[in-house]
């Protein structure tokens, strides 16, 4: 048969290069070349046991047959050899050794005579299938109890393994009864027992087995480096595979069998499209195994409508019904998934348990009972329970469909997107299943079956709806080199020409089907090279070294994170989450440094039921944070646990106890200790290697730089937060000045109410409008009151609809009576038609406050001068409208070397005028404020004709990330009270030192 003949040549090439990279790893080690024997004679008998298929004569098959028994008479005593060489227990099994390769001899000599192989007769659908001679049975007996005993040396040596040696066991082991099971299947039809040996094909999975514990678990100390040479040998095998694939289609491709081929096709590309882009998701799974399905039908198709011999056809017939049997359940349970009804639905299992049932019946004549010959092949012919498959597969189909149905009709008005990715999904399956027609030839209408194109027109609708709706989180969104690569290639028509130019030579005919498939086959495989070896490399990665690969994803993700984030919450959040997630830990925390303070206190948790379930906080200098900084090396709990009578180690143990830590890091950044992590048990109960702890060493070190950033970070926010807090309470002190000149009238009025009142109670016209006089200046008091202390207190900044003149109007009441004894006039010019603008009310009067002030302080002396206020609307090219604030003094200007650096922090002329030191802060956080606002700060100044300052100022903002404000010291209102009790004083001699609390008195 082909297949096993194939199967039998892909065993002899996978043996033969496995045993070659074992043996040239290391010659001198005998347990390399005894392996690399047997794998070489594994790979003689996978090489005529090939050929033995393939062979029409009787006497080359009797002749190849002796030689498939010579490689086969080797097999079990050098596995046995290789098996006690690899456990290192040969010397107690010497005897047996020798007596094998004795025996091994005896049956090499017996197999050049008729006493081991006596002949070959038709057997099943096999023309020459070996006859057993009289050496045959014991040769048997010897194969089984080597091959056995071996085996249960490997089991016992897992039994008592731990660690690699449990890996590299537990494999050997697997792959030895895969592959001889099997082999095994070999034999029954020596002795008339009517089994197919398809087990055949299995033992290329025992060298598969074998090779990835080489690579995974270094089986032999054997240490694969994974490197590019790998990925673009892999890249290779894969286009030498593709192409031979394609040349073997090509010799069965017909015009009647092709596209049931091309339809497949779109199924298995439509499935690895799908299980890529979500290998994770369960939709995203069963959808590629109901396209998996659909290909195992329309493959089978291709090949059994192209069959040439009945037991062939039967073969390709149990395919396709594999595939049509676990349809109904595969796609059902897909529809319930993709739904949201998958969970607690039993008829699933009662579907799969359906499936399999008749698939258990495809290996008897009740369900497939012979084949018809149809003008375009072979089709299956229906069996005595045919019927019953028939109505599972429509009964299946149309429940589906109605279930699909009612979730989209569910989620149409509640969630669009969902209700338009289940109606082309409904669209989609009613069309697969209408491919039912099919079933019709197996009951002898001879008309060509259809259902493929059914087929196509489904998968092409699950594609759309991927495409345009992202059905089952897949994205379509090509890159532009993928969509470049794609162009050229579609230019590549004249390829299609030498293609069929070439066939032309060499066979002297045109086979224009063959070169369609050879260069649609290269264009596929062409396309998708744009990425193949990096996603090669990925793959055998995440595959092969899945410790490394995780080690250095985690490594360049983690530090990315680590540089983005600044804000210490966040960080130390994405930390204990990213730790969690990656290391497989239940819980995990993270102490950091609190300077003030003097202790490591609790800033982030995962995994703990409530915070009070970790530790309180530990002083700074406390035996434990000095031994983590001593050591600058994990506290591993276990390790501790072992030295016991240290009384250092028994504190250090209830320290990580009370912590739940079953590793503590040190968080260590310029030879300080800013913080440490704690990692809990893990979800598997597994121990920490010394290479997941040596990964945890070098993310603490990336850990601790980012904290520490993120600690200098929250400083500097702390210390901008005092420049602003400082900035305003220098307003404060003009606006006291006026809130102390306001309320005088309003408190006149109302001592003259108190003090009249009781002599004139009984008149109702004087106590009438006095008492309405009090109330309007009691009420006016309030909103004063208000006022400055709403500008007092430092609220989170909020962004309201405010009008903009009134705010300048509300800033200027209050500068009115200094602007008096300066005898500095304001004029003020405020447009009417400005619009209402987006701005935080107390911030921007902070701004206006500060130029206002300096335009004061500018203009200087007693000689008075003129301070000008304008407001008007801007026209921007944009179309976007803004508003502009100009502030214009007539003092002396500002020399044209400073204008410069007027808003740069701490830079400061006051020194050296007359007036009082001043802090350099003002204008910086004016310009601050403005820029957060979405806007900018324009000055113009003429050396003795004055400045003139623009605020400008979009009417609707863009949304900006504002910074949550942090108090630094005690709330605005005590400091508003202490003004409005003591007007009198500067806020130079208030405030020399950072302020301190401040009582308001009565």
């Amino acid at each position: 048969m082909k297949v096993l003949a194939f199967s039998a040549l892909v065993n002899a090439l996978a043996a033969t290069g496995l045993g070659m990279f074992v043996y040239f790893r290391d010659p001198a080690a005998a347990r390399n070349r005894i392996y690399g024997l047997y794998c070489l004679s594994i790979a003689f008998w996978s090489v005529f046991y090939c050929g033995w298929q393939l062979t029409e004569s009787k006497d080359l098959a009797l002749s190849l047959l002796r030689l498939v028994m010579a490689g086969a008479s080797l097999i079990p005593i050098l596995y046995f050899h290789h098996t006690v060489t690899f456990l290192d227990i040969t010397a107690r099994h010497a005897k047996a050794l020798k007596i094998g390769y004795g025996l091994a001899a005896l049956f090499l000599l017996a197999d050049t005579t008729p006493w081991f192989v006596a002949g070959v007769h038709p057997a099943m659908s096999f023309s020459f299938w070996p006859v057993p001679g009289l050496f045959f049975h014991p040769f048997l007996l010897y194969f089984l109890w080597y091959v056995v005993y071996a085996t249960s040396l490997v089991g016992v040596a897992l039994r008592d393994a731990n660690g690699i040696r449990r890996h590299q066991y537990a494999y050997m082991l697997a792959a030895s009864i895969i592959g001889y099971a099997g082999g095994a299947t070999n034999f029954p039809l020596w002795y008339g027992v009517p089994l197919l040996p398809y087990g055949t094909v299995l033992i290329t999975m025992y060298t598969a087995l074998m090779a990835y514990t080489i690579v995974r678990y270094r089986l032999m100390n054997i240490s694969v480096v994974l490197n590019k040479g790998l990925g673009y040998a892999i890249v290779l095998a894969i286009i030498v595979v593709a192409t031979s694939i394609g040349a073997v289609l090509s010799n069965r491709a017909t015009g009647h069998s092709t596209p049931p081929l091309l339809a497949g096709t779109l199924f298995l590309i439509c499935a690895l499209w799908v299980l890529s882009n979500n290998p994770r998701s369960t939709s995203n799974t069963i959808f590629s195994a109901v396209c998996g399905a659909a290909c195992l039908w329309l493959f089978g198709c291709f090949m059994l409508f192209s069959a040439s011999r009945e037991d062939e056809a039967l073969f390709w017939v149990q395919v396709i019904y594999t595939g049509v049997v676990f349809l109904p359940a595969l796609t059902y349970h897909f529809a319930q998934s993709l739904s949201g009804g998958a969970a607690h639905d039993r008829l699933i299992v009662w579907n799969y348990a359906v499936g399999a049932l008749f698939w258990s019946l495809l290996f008897t004549p009740y369900l497939v009972d012979g084949q018809y010959v149809y003008y375009w092949g072979r089709y299956p012919k229906a069996g005595v329970l045919h019927p019953w498959l028939v109505a599972y597969v429509v009964a299946g189909g149309g429940v589906t469909v109605y279930r699909l149905y009612q979730g989209y009709r569910l989620h149409l008005s509640s969630s669009p997107l969902l209700g338009a990715q289940l109606k082309y999904t409904v669209v989609a399956l009613a069309l697969g299943f209408l491919a039912s027609l099919d079933f019709l030839q197996n009951y002898g209408v001879g008309f060509y079956p259809v259902g493929y194109l059914l087929a196509g027109l489904s998968v092409t609708v699950v594609a759309y709806a991927i495409a345009r709706y992202e059905l089952m989180d897949v994205s379509f969104v090509p890159s532009r080199p993928k969509v470049m690569l794609s162009i050229k290639l579609m230019g590549l028509i004249p390829a299609y020409m030498m293609i069929l130019l070439v066939i032309r030579i060499f066979t002297g005919t045109f086979h224009y089907l063959l070169a369609g498939v050879l260069f649609g086959l290269f264009v596929i495989v062409s396309s998708g090279l744009a990425n193949l070896q990096k996603g090669v490399e990925r793959a055998i990665g995440q595959t092969l070294f899945r410790e490394r690969y995780d080690a250095y994803d985690t490594l360049v993700q983690f530090s990315k994170s680590l540089v983005a984030i600044l804000e210490l919450k966040s960080l130390t959040k994405e930390i204990v989450q990213t730790l969690a997630r990656v290391m497989n830990i239940k819980t995990a925390s993270v102490y950091v440094l609190d300077k003030e303070q003097g202790i490591y206190s609790l800033t982030a948790s995962y995994g703990f039921v409530t915070r009070e379930a970790v530790v309180p906080p530990i002083k700074m200098e406390g035996e434990f944070p000095k031994t983590l900084l001593r050591t600058e090396t994990a506290l591993v709990r276990e390790e501790i646990e072992y030295d016991k009578a240290d009384t250092e180690h028994l504190r250090l143990l209830d320290t990580l106890k009370a912590l739940g830590s079953e590793v503590c890091i040190p968080l260590i950044s310029k030879d300080r200790l800013v913080g440490f992590c704690n990692l809990g048990r893990r979800a598997n109960h597994g121990m920490y290697s010394t290479e997941e702890l040596a990964l945890l060493k070098t993310l603490a070190q990336h850990a601790a730089i980012a904290i520490d950033n993120a600690l200098l970070y929250e400083d500097l926010r702390r210390s901008q937060l005092l420049m602003r807090r400082t900035d305003r309470l220098r307003s404060l002190e003009t606006m006291a000045g006026g809130f102390a000149h306001e309320i005088r009238n309003p408190l006149t009025s109302i001592k003259t109410f108190v003090q009249l009142a009781p002599e004139r109670r009984d008149d109702v016209e004087f106590m009438e409008q006095f008492s309405q006089v009090v109330c309007e200046d009691v009420e006016r008091i309030e909103r004063l009151v208000h006022e400055i202390l709403d500008y007092a207190r430092y609220m989170t900044p909020k962004l309201t609809q405010e009008s903009l003149n009134d705010v300048v109007s509300s800033c200027l009441y209050f500068i009115e009576v200094k602007a008096s004894s300066k005898a500095i006039t304001i004029q003020k010019e405020l447009a009417s038609d400005l619009p209402y603008v987006r701005l935080d009310r107390q911030q921007i009067k902070q701004v206006l406050l500060n130029l206002f002030i300096n335009a004061m302080e500018a203009i200087g002396g007693d000689q008075g001068g003129r301070l000008s206020v304008r407001t008007r609307k801007l026209v921007k090219a944009v179309n976007e409208p803004w508003v502009q604030i100009e502030v214009e003094d007539s003092g002396p200007g500002i020399d044209p070397q400073d204008l410069d650096h007027i808003f740069d922090p701490f830079y400061t002329t006051k020194h050296e005028s007359g007036e009082r030191e001043g802090t350099g802060l003002g204008l910086t956080i004016a310009h601050q404020i403005v820029q957060e606002h979405g806007g900018y700060v324009e000055v113009a100044s003429e050396v003795g004709h004055g400045t003139r300052f623009m605020v400008n100022l979009p009417v609707n903002p863009p949304i900006a990330e504002w910074q949550a404000a942090q108090p630094a010291f005690d709330d605005g209102r005590k400091l508003a009270g202490a003004f409005l009790a003591r007007p009198h004083l500067g806020l130079d001699e208030q405030f020399g030192k950072p302020p301190a609390p401040i009582k308001a008195t009565p």
